[in-house]
């Protein structure tokens, strides 16, 4: 084969092209992937001469992203095909525990479980796959690889129930997993046996426990809950009021294990080897064999395993001799990856941690050069580069799934992020000196209880400031594309596009196509939508007249008497609205007072833009909060009245 010319990253390319085939079979299906790919490879032979030393390149290009699509359609089929002939019937599953049990307050459990065979009227078949159980009262000893039967029914994950709904079906199948079954308690359950192996899983879970024995032994909970998260990305130790202060302040990400925590073990590890006089070869092996049991005990994390994929990939050059590029050890994680699950490109994590790693190595030192000044510390100005250009990765992908923007992110960043790599090492210490003795633990906790505390301090501070996060509506997929172009434009391609005698007339095309694209979709009409959306108990309808006009009727609810904590105006009307591209309903109307009709009102009163609200003429009784927050809103309108 020829030498490949032409191309400085191949295996980018080869990345950008399998992710591609994946993409496309997800959105078409099979048989029209296949059709283009076949289109795609008959050009190739037509002009297979003319196409000269790039031939090689753009044939491998086209078999990565053949192989994609087929891997994506074969994934489709595993997580989500291969228990068709059993969901909603009363089976009887043969397997073994494949995770920790994880225990609940109010006694339920749940856990995962390796599927070996499947009885089905009076007929064994072998179905192996995974499946999440959830146990009631669960009351007896059993745990990873221990064999267990039980007769239920295996329900389908549900795909996205409304238009831009959370898709629990594709969620599960990016974890592998397909398909949930309930149990009323442990009675069910019949023990057979334990299965060997999964010894890497064992030391990881032992590891991982130990971990979080000594982490809040020696530190106060809240503190402890932070440093778990920060030190093997743990993150029952917080509780959802603090996930939500942190979301505000936009410091989520320092509670994930990442990067740094792979650097941490690497750097350690050579300086004592080397101090050991180890071979560089033994040197390397034994900390690549670190790194993937850092991977088992943080639970196979996106952003541990794409750091310690690269951290493999750098010991791996240095055994050879040579010195890995950046990009190419990126794309290399990322195919990894996606070979493994391809629905791990639509897992929530693998996008946040690969949109951040690209910002920070594309847009950092261009950042850099402007934060530099003689008045600002180094250590202040290399946050505020390093934050600026990780969050210009990421804000597409978090006002897309999450419509959250944290205004004061860079602020609270500068104050804390300075003291996350201290607080990172004094936990690693404070680790293995509980190893040794607690108690020795327990001393070095009092000086990172310290900054753990101010750090949960200015987490705190900064999310109680009003509008310290904004609720956006989400963008269109053409608004992210348009922006991660522009933004690459501006710091990578523009001195390039400068040295062209053409980019005048290149600009002016793209923005005549912009104001065309843009401008006839604003001046097309539209027709009227009318969406009966899920929303469980009760009804919700949503209707966009031709003329723009927004009305919501019903927001579904809860039942009366209900004990469950479900919000269905938070999780669901209030991130369906988002999805339109709006933050504004101009006509709310609730048909009725009964709480499964109004209790999804309450979440979009209280968090978007609303005209006007319509109720029955009653009483009053069921219509309580509704009327609370109407007032509220008027109330503030004619504050702000009088002020001006």
């Amino acid at each position: 084969m020829e030498v490949v010319l032409n191309i400085k990253r191949p295996l980018c390319l080869f990345t950008v092209s399998f992710t591609l085939g994946i993409l496309l079979v997800s959105s078409i299906g099979l048989n029209p992937f296949l059709l283009i790919s076949s289109i795609m490879l008959l050009s190739i032979i037509c002009f297979f001469k003319k196409l000269g030393n790039l031939k090689n390149v753009i044939f491998i290009s086209l078999s990565f992203f053949i192989m994609g699509g087929m891997l994506f359609y074969n994934a489709e089929y595993r997580y989500t095909g291969s228990f068709n002939s059993y969901y909603d019937n009363p089976i009887e599953v043969r397997g073994f525990i494949d995770s920790e049990v994880q225990n609940s307050e109010d006694g339920k459990s749940n856990f995962i479980l390796q599927t070996e065979s499947v009885i089905y009227k009076n007929k064994t078949f072998k179905v192996k796959n995974k499946i999440m159980v959830y146990v009631n009262n669960f009351n007896i000893k059993i745990g990873y690889r221990t064999k267990i039967g039980f007769t239920g029914v295996v329900e389908k994950p549900k795909p996205a129930t409304n238009p831009g709904g959370f898709d629990y079906r594709r969620y599960l199948a990016s974890i592998g997993i397909s398909g949930r079954i309930y149990l009323q308690g442990t009675s069910d359950i019949q023990v057979t046996g334990q299965k060997g192996g999964g010894y890497l899983h064992r030391i990881g879970y032992a590891i991982k426990n130990k971990v979080l024995d000594i982490i809040s032994y020696s530190l106060d909970k809240n503190q402890a809950g932070l440093l778990e998260g920060m030190l093997i990305g743990y993150k029952d130790g917080l509780d959802e009021n603090a996930f939500t202060a942190f979301s505000k302040a936009g410091l989520t990400h320092i509670m994930v294990a990442s990067g740094m925590n792979v650097a941490f073990i690497i750097l350690p590890f050579t300086f004592i080897f080397k101090k050991l006089r180890l071979s560089s070869f033994k040197a390397n092996i034994i900390t690549i064999f670190v790194l993937v049991l850092f991977v088992f005990v943080t639970g196979f994390s996106a952003s541990v395993v794409r750091a310690v994929i690269m951290g493999i990939i750098i010991l791996a050059g240095r055994i050879i001799m040579r010195e890995p590029e950046i990009y190419t050890s990126i794309s290399a994680s990322a195919l990894i990856l996606l070979i493994i699950n391809p629905y791990t490109l639509f897992d929530i994590g693998f996008q946040l941690s690969f949109g951040a790693t690209l910002s920070l190595v594309m847009f950092y030192p261009q950042i850099k050069s402007f934060t530099e000044c003689k008045y600002i510390p180094n250590i202040i100005s290399d946050t505020l580069a390093a934050t600026i250009a990780a969050q210009l990765g990421v804000i597409p992908i978090t006002l897309y799934y999450f419509n959250n923007f944290s205004t004061f992110s860079i602020i609270s960043n500068i104050l804390v992020v300075p003291l996350v790599e201290f607080v990172t090492i004094i936990g690693f210490i404070m680790v293995f000196a509980g190893l040794l003795n607690i108690y020795l633990a327990v001393i070095i906790g009092y000086i990172n209880n310290t900054f753990l505390s101010f750090i949960l301090f200015v987490t705190e501070v900064t999310s109680k400031i009003p509008f310290a996060l904004l609720k956006l509506p989400t963008p269109s997929l053409g608004m992210v594309l348009f922006y991660y172009l522009l933004i690459i434009y501006i710091f990578k391609a523009r001195n390039y596009f400068k040295a062209k005698k053409y980019t005048k007339h290149l600009k002016i095309a793209i923005i005549m196509l912009i104001i065309i694209l843009f401008g006839g979709r604003a001046l097309l009409p539209k027709p009227l939508e009318i969406t009966f959306l899920d929303v469980g108990q009760g009804d919700s309808t949503y209707i966009r007249t031709a003329h723009g006009k927004k009305i919501l009727i019903d927001g579904g609810g809860r039942e009366a008497n209900s004990k469950s904590k479900f919000d269905i105006g938070e999780s669901v009307m209030v991130p369906y609205i988002l999805d339109r591209g709006t933050k504004r309903v101009d006509i709310v109307i609730a048909s009725h007072g009964h709480s499964d009709h109004t209790e999804g009102l309450e979440a979009v009163l209280r968090e978007l833009s609303v005209g006007t609200v319509i109720v029955p003429e009653t009483d009053g009784r069921g219509f309580e909060k509704i009327k609370k927050y109407v007032k509220k809103k008027i109330f503030q309108y004619l504050s702000v009245s009088k002020e001006i």
